[in-house]
């Protein structure tokens, strides 16, 4: 074989390593991207999930706020209402008391 040819060879055989490489590598980047775009779709997703949960633990904490007021608006109801009985409770044996001594 003359020198050029084998010249050839070699640079044919140099180049089609290169090709196989490149597109090895070109297929290992594709691959990255889509676990990268993956993987950002995820976080996506997780950080919609944490939004909406937020607003829901929100919405529940304001629940449990008027809640509470109620109970302490009818707790103060409950007091008043004990208060008046208590107190018509003593004008009744007060009236008893004076009525048995008539």
């Amino acid at each position: 074989m003359s020198q050029t040819l084998k010249t050839l060879l070699k640079i044919s055989a140099a180049a089609a390593s290169m090709s196989l490489v490149v597109g090895c590598a070109t297929q290992a980047s594709s691959d990255m991207q889509s676990k990268v775009d993956q993987a950002l779709q995820n976080a996506q997703d997780a950080q919609s999930t944490a939004t909406s949960a937020e607003a829901k633990a929100e919405a529940a904490m304001q629940a449990a706020n008027d809640a509470k007021d109620m109970a302490q608006q009818a707790q103060g109801l409950a007091k008043s209402a004990q208060y008046t009985a208590d107190q018509n409770s003593k004008k009744i044996d007060k009236m008893f008391k004076k009525s048995m001594y008539k």
